[in-house]
């Protein structure tokens, strides 16, 4: 009986959490690529690039990955060739900086707001 009561409460422990995590782990996500474009990466087209956001799937297999950039226009095109070219990268250095069992599929996307 005591295990059912046990199991109850940690049921509602997780309920009670502010955030779901697919939330808490896009926000380390989102961290850890800005950390990455800042100190490691050497391609100085990503070098003007912001993270703005990153939306998580609930079992977390993919991750969209939201960025601005003080490009130009005529630029923008070769940000996104750099940002393909360098997906490997940056997943293999989120499995480096994040505990995590599968690091998820990243696909990036200009913010238009």
């Amino acid at each position: 009986m005591s295990k059912r009561r046990n199991s109850k409460k940690i049921i509602e422990l997780f309920d009670s959490l502010p955030y779901k995590r697919s939330q808490r782990v896009s926000d380390s996500i989102k961290k850890e690529v800005a950390s990455i474009f800042l100190f490691k990466v050497n391609d100085p087209r990503l070098k003007n690039i912001t993270i703005t956001n990153v939306q998580l799937s609930d079992d977390l297999s993919n991750a969209k990955i939201f960025y601005t950039s003080i490009n130009t226009k005529e630029e923008i095109a070769s940000v996104e060739k750099a940002l393909k070219k360098s997906k490997g990268f940056i997943r293999t250095m989120l499995g480096k900086s994040l505990s995590l069992k599968k690091i998820p599929n990243i696909s990036f996307y200009q913010d238009e707001s």
